[in-house]
């Protein structure tokens, strides 16, 4: 049975059990300040993801690039370490992914947008201000764990081509899940989300679709 089979039967029933946890408050800009920057907020059945630009990665997270050389956008999504990790996960995996556990990012340069990589429908694009931005960008580096020297601790090649893993410094629970992550993302970048309850991805893309149609509204 494949990954996203064993999640989609298993995974919102037991989340839908528990209530998302978070540190993070949503600290939205303010209405007037310019938002230039892109952030794509991506669908991946029951997985949601974060986009940038490679041109917008600010601060240590634009180091990235050189390891994504030609990328035009890099995605970044959180998991489980184990679970993530592992090439073809059973029921049993699925299981052990419950319980907090170290935690894993992927990350995967792409040569075209999000749109055009996984479909229209399943993006969202959000803008932020430039501080925003950059407190996005921080907030993806700090969840990075770093080696002595201050780099991204390698975990190997990732599941698609240009893509890589990482050992994530925050862990994984099912009160804290990927979904949760991508929330907290965009609520540190200025975003109207508030990541308080989010567990699902469908409570992240319906966040992310109702803060992008407030923006489409008058100021």
């Amino acid at each position: 049975m494949s990954r996203l089979r064993i999640t989609r039967h298993f995974a919102p029933a037991a989340l839908a059990l528990l209530a998302g946890c978070s540190a993070v408050t949503a600290r939205p800009d303010p209405a007037g300040l310019p938002r230039p920057i892109p952030v794509y907020v991506i669908a991946r059945d029951w997985h949601t993801e974060i986009g940038l630009r490679a041109e917008d990665l600010t601060g240590p997270l634009a180091a990235l690039r050189d390891r994504f050389p030609g990328a035009r956008s890099l995605v970044f999504g959180f998991g489980d370490r184990r679970y993530l990790t592992t090439p073809n996960p059973d029921w049993r995996d699925m299981l052990l992914a419950g319980l907090p556990a170290p935690g894993a990012l992927l990350v995967t340069g792409l040569s075209t947008t999000p749109e055009a990589a996984f479909g229209a429908p399943d993006v969202v694009s959000l803008a932020l201000s430039e501080p925003g931005a950059r407190r996005a960008a921080a907030w993806l580096w700090n969840s990075f764990e770093h080696t002595p020297s201050g780099a991204p601790v390698p975990l190997g090649d990732g599941p698609y081509m240009g893509s890589l893993f990482y050992a994530a410094s925050t862990r994984y629970a099912l009160t804290h899940t990927c979904n949760t992550w991508t929330a907290e993302v965009l609520a540190e970048g200025g975003a109207a989300i508030t990541p308080q309850g989010v567990l699902l991805a469908g409570q992240v893309m319906r966040r992310a679709r109702e803060a992008q149609a407030t923006r489409a509204g008058p100021d």
